[in-house]
């Protein structure tokens, strides 16, 4: 993923349990890389759209290499 990717939770995020109310969100990748947070922990901040409203909310790798899947997939081509 890289900055400007429209992005929304993949179908085995949304599916796994107490994760429903994600079906919907959709983002863009507003920050990606090292910079940031917890740097020097691979990380992206991600823009979302739900229900007419926006939030910025931030994934690190440690997040996601604790998951036995991809929890996000790019939707633009």
């Amino acid at each position: 993923m890289k900055i400007g990717d429209m992005v929304k939770f993949s179908k085995e995020h949304r599916t796994s349990p107490g994760h429903e109310y994600v079906e919907d969100w959709v983002g863009i990748i507003v920050e990606a890389g090292f910079t940031g947070f917890h740097k020097p922990i691979d990380e992206v901040r991600i823009m979302w759209t739900i229900h007419g409203k926006t939030m910025i909310s931030h994934y690190d790798e440690i997040w996601w290499l604790g998951l036995n899947y991809e929890p996000f997939e790019v939707i633009n081509d």
